[in-house]
């Protein structure tokens, strides 16, 4: 397998998901560490205009959100498997549960502590997510929710597994981890959690194992990979859901966030991708893949 090159920020959930990824498989990987708040001109520049992390670079193919990450190391390198007790669908699938605990998560810690927050930092959050008011969260109706998707994982631990899913972590664990982890530091928290004792002995254990091997690299240092490099071909589905067929000029963006969109002709569209051929002078010719679920396709 090429080079995997992670354009990420440590402090970011979903960049954690990733590094659990990593290390669940025990890969070699290189970081290039990106802004938490724009600019972010290298990391546009190759995705085009989406300023989300993590993004994953493998060449001249670039992955987007985490989900599509996950498939794409499942890809290409199968073993150990991320579905260790065979449940492919649901494990893919439970990537909604997990924005929905993310969200609970995070509507406390804006509730909670956003009012301390850089102002720079505060207008920058408040523009990502344009759904919240960060003036009048319902700090109780908060906690409820994130101490209600925590007592999910400590119920699925209830027989004395050590991960959710059997013996062995894989991507459900990961889907469940990164909220405790970036929750845990936000004040009253850990008394939700407080009876919740399986959980914290597997957060233990999902922090064991580690981030895989990194080392560090330059964005330039990407970008010449990049332009080294061929896209994978692509795949059109004639039953696509909105017709889509390859060279047709679209946006794709987030449709939950304002994380960014990306324009470009269309390269692959399945049920569950959609990847868009573009160009940039700093990475050359790039194909940018995105997960269908929870993702909007425009024509321009």
């Amino acid at each position: 397998m090429s080079s995997i090159i992670l354009h990420h920020y440590d402090a970011s959930p979903f960049t954690q998901r990733v590094l659990k990824m990593l290390a669940i498989k025990g890969l070699q990987w290189q970081s290039v560490v990106t802004p938490m708040m724009p600019p972010k001109d290298d990391l546009v520049a190759l995705t085009g205009g989406y300023r989300g992390t993590p993004v994953l670079q493998i060449g001249a193919d670039i992955y987007i959100d985490s989900q599509r990450i996950a498939r794409e190391l499942e890809a290409r390198a199968p073993t150990p498997s991320l579905f260790p007790d065979g449940n492919v669908g649901t494990g893919y699938a439970a990537v909604k549960w997990a924005d929905a605990f993310f969200r609970a998560g995070l509507h406390l810690a804006i509730g909670v502590t956003s009012q301390a927050w850089p102002p720079e930092f505060r207008q920058d959050r408040q523009g990502l997510f344009p759904d919240i008011d960060f003036d009048q969260v319902d700090i109780g109706h908060a906690r409820a929710q994130l101490r209600a998707h925590a007592g999910f994982i400590e119920t699925q631990l209830a027989d004395g597994r050590r991960f959710l899913c059997g013996d062995s972590p894989g991507l459900m664990d990961i889907h469940g981890y990164t909220v405790p982890w970036f929750t845990r530091g936000v004040p009253g928290v850990n008394d939700l959690y407080s009876s919740f004792l399986r959980m914290a002995d597997w957060e233990q254990r999902m922090a064991d194992l580690g981030e895989g091997r990194r080392t560090e690299i330059t964005a330039e240092d990407a970008f010449a990979v990049a332009r080294a490099s061929m896209p994978v071909a692509g795949e059109i589905d004639p039953e696509d859901a909105q017709g889509l067929r390859a060279g047709l000029e679209v946006e794709v963006a987030p449709d939950d966030t304002r994380r960014g969109a990306v324009r470009g002709t269309v390269d692959s569209a399945t049920w569950n991708e959609i990847a868009i051929r573009r160009s940039h002078p700093k990475c050359g010719d790039v194909v940018v893949h995105f997960p269908r679920l929870g993702y909007r396709v425009t024509s321009v």
